[in-house]
């Protein structure tokens, strides 16, 4: 009866042993800037972002998302998802969630690298010692506190931008060009009666056309906005009224992203990359231009334009 009540109290205290709670950390570099790492941890909208679980599936079904800020955090619940997001001490983010049945509790820390553009985060997960112990042995990953969709998404500059933006080398090295200032109103038609006196100048110089349509669209004060087409030939021609000729250095490059959408939705893209120029402190000599890729111009803010955004560099 004695050893079956001591053997009984060493199952008990083994058992008590084994749901100890322990916990496991892991750290990571992320080459991102601090700040960008922090904002996408920080706002519930942009889990959906970076996660590969939720990734467009909450913007296609927004009717059942329901997020609610907290001092220093949000909930959020959506599908068999319930999570809980608290930011401790500035830098720490404290993660409760339950997703299918499953419960889940880890942490965040991020601090800026020692490095430029490069963030150390460290993911902590709490959970039992015999979970820790099986963890050890059956080197399981770390895929349930989703750090790897974090780090994949700040790395991957089409995901984290949303737009593909790539590195070329300058293609058009002769332009006729012509600028104008116009009424903001009439933009479109101005640009339209530019582009054919463009043509007829192409025509009459014995030129050809290498290449789509170029133009600038930039808003200036009162009411104006500045119109500039270009065409690219296939050699030079000396200028003629308001029509000019110039060169683009074919040993240059643009960083491009391509954009297809209504012409007042732009925007978006060249603030995208606009940002990407930012974060890597690169600079711009010029202004950026599009490309017409389908060689039209639009005829209204609704036009749908398909174009490639150049941003020229050194």
């Amino acid at each position: 009866m004695k050893k079956t009540v001591i053997a009984l109290f060493i199952i008990l205290v083994l058992a008590a042993i084994c749901f100890i709670p322990v916990t496991r950390k892991k750290t990571s570099v992320i080459k991102a800037p601090f700040f960008n790492v922090y904002e996408q941890l920080s706002k519930a909208a942009n889990w959906e972002r970076w996660r590969t679980d939720l990734r467009g599936k909450m913007a296609a079904d927004s009717a059942r998302v329901l997020a609610k800020s907290e001092n220093n955090g949000f909930t959020m619940k959506f599908d068999s998802l319930q999570l809980r997001m608290k930011i401790l001490d500035g830098y720490s983010f404290n993660i409760n969630e339950l997703k299918n049945g499953n419960q889940i509790e880890y942490n965040y820390v991020v601090t800026p690298d020692g490095l430029e553009n490069q963030t150390t985060i460290t993911v902590s997960e709490r959970n039992t010692l015999i979970s820790y112990v099986i963890d050890l042995f059956s080197n399981r990953s770390w895929s349930e506190t989703n750090i790897a969709d974090l780090k994949n998404f700040m790395e991957t500059p089409d995901l984290y931008y949303g737009y593909r933006i790539y590195k070329i080398h300058v293609t058009d090295t002769s332009i006729v060009v012509l600028r104008k200032k116009v009424r903001s109103a009439d933009k479109f038609t101005d640009a339209a009666k530019m582009l054919n006196e463009l043509k007829q100048y192409i025509r009459e110089k014995g030129l050809s056309e290498t290449q789509p349509l170029m133009a600038q669209f930039f808003d200036r004060s009162n009411d104006s906005t500045q119109v500039n087409i270009g065409i690219p030939v296939n050699k030079k021609a000396s200028p003629k009224g308001q029509i000019v000729y110039m060169t683009m250095p074919s040993t240059g490059y643009f960083y491009a992203a391509n954009f297809k959408g209504t012409f007042d939705m732009k925007q978006k893209a060249y603030r995208q990359v606009y940002q990407y120029f930012n974060d890597r402190h690169m600079q711009i000599p010029i202004l950026p231009f599009d490309t017409y890729l389908d060689n039209k111009l639009p005829v209204s803010d609704t036009s749908m334009i398909d174009i490639r955004i150049n941003f020229p560099t050194f």
